[in-house]
């Protein structure tokens, strides 16, 4: 196709930058360097630039307003829960021609390699008949588009190029989340993107463990007896969906007095801190997007609806789906902005009236620039929504009592109103 000869005209300047070998039985098994794969698939998204098209139009929902009694005989405490505005769900069309292109680009690498390799070892470089079959060329590109396609499209998971290390994660309890051990540090908190993000400030925030995924619908229903969410189509590893700040804390209430330990909700300065992307990372937009569909399901690639965990590549710490997929509560309520918060992770218990909780990470219908780490949701405590999750975080220093050996006992089914459930499935 017209791609592919333009990306074998233009790819001796590629060629030209250093190559080198991963070693033999290298994940991809192309013998190409990472940063030859990276060089590769910068050629091919400057050779072939996304086209996006409209799936399904864009969507607002209504505003409604919920009322409870209040605590005095005949009174009423009413809130109004505004609507959202679901994103036009998109998908690339030109994405077949940039996996083309990103192909050929990896064979001319995967040759210019074993060019290289040879002469180090000082043998000549005439072609290898063996690898000119008809059948060794096809097994060869098929290699190569496969690698393509996992790389832009993620068909089959993280890259296996990625240099994020699995990191260790323990379970207490088989109905627990698994929780990974994130590492004390200091960081500025905050951006200048917006008035609520401000001003920013350096926070330090003690070791402590986070869930490796969100909370996902199985969990939940091991301690709470029923499951809310509107999406199930991926069973018990979906994140479990649609409640509200009140849900989540009934259900850390809930695990702890089965496991006899300390979960909680994180703070804002924790789940910011963990999520966090390294200084090292893309600094244009057409990188960070690319980034994105790697490690998030968002508005560009989630086909309008939510995921299971862990599909995605997981950030720097080892933790999966914190930018995407569910909006995740946090402890802290809202305030407009960080005008006197505390240099450290403690989570602001109160706010203006009426109280808002917040709400970070962004979820399957957001566009990008709400999946940013330092972005800042608020909604009304009672209210759940087919995109609002949790993950769970705990202290590291809490002297805990071992768990029950009744972790088994039968579940208490939440008390749920349908009128304070969120969007109808």
């Amino acid at each position: 196709m017209k791609f592919a000869s333009m990306a074998m005209a233009l790819l001796p300047l590629l060629l030209t930058a250093g190559c080198s070998t991963l070693p033999s039985g290298a994940g991809h098994g192309l013998g190409v360097e990472s940063q030859d794969i990276e060089a590769c698939k910068a050629y091919s998204l400057e050779m072939v630039k996304p086209q996006m098209r409209v799936i399904t139009p864009a969507l607002t929902t209504p505003g409604r307003t919920v009322c409870t009694s209040g605590s005095s005989p005949g009174s009423t405490n009413c809130s109004y829960i505004p609507g959202i505005i679901y994103p036009a769900v998109e998908e690339d069309v030109s994405i077949e021609a940039r996996i083309q292109v990103l192909a050929e680009c990896l064979l001319a690498k995967q040759e210019t390699a074993r060019i290289a390799r040879l002469a180090a070892q000082g043998e000549a470089t005439k072609p290898d008949k063996s690898q000119n079959t008809p059948e060794a060329v096809a097994a060869r590109s098929a290699q190569a588009e496969a690698l393509a396609r996992q790389l832009l499209t993620d068909k089959s998971g993280p890259p296996p190029s990625s240099t994020v290390k699995s990191a260790q994660a323990s379970k207490d309890c088989e109905f627990c989340p698994a929780m990974i051990k994130v590492p004390g540090g200091s960081f500025k908190m905050g951006s200048n993107n917006h008035s609520s993000e401000q001003p920013i400030r350096t926070v330090s925030v003690p070791s402590f463990l986070l869930g490796k995924y969100e909370v996902t619908q199985g969990e939940w229903k091991a301690v709470m007896g029923s499951n809310p969410s509107a999406n199930t189509s991926c069973g018990n590893h979906c994140p479990v969906e649609r409640i509200s700040w009140n849900d989540a804390k009934t259900f850390v209430h809930r695990l702890n007095e089965k496991t006899g330990l300390k979960f909680r909700l994180p703070s804002e300065a924790e789940w910011e801190y963990a999520a966090q992307l390294s200084s090292s990372g893309p600094s244009n937009p057409e990188a960070e997007l690319e980034r994105l569909h790697r490690s998030a399901w968002f508005s560009k690639n989630s086909r309008g609806q939510v995921h299971a965990v862990g599909l995605k590549a997981p950030n720097r710490f080892g933790l999966h789906d914190m930018q995407g997929n569910v909006w995740e509560w946090v402890e802290d309520a809202f305030h407009e902005s960080y005008q006197g918060a505390a240099f450290d992770a403690r989570a602001r218990s109160s706010g203006a009236e009426p109280v808002k909780r917040v709400l970070r990470g962004g979820s399957w219908f957001n566009e990008q620039k709400q999946l940013r780490p330092q972005h800042r949701n608020s909604e009304m405590p009672e209210a759940s929504y087919v995109f609002f999750g949790l993950r769970l975080a705990r202290d590291l220093n809490s002297e805990e009592p071992a768990p029950r050996a009744d972790s088994t006992a039968s579940a208490i089914k939440p008390a749920r109103s349908a009128e304070a459930s969120g969007l109808i499935p």
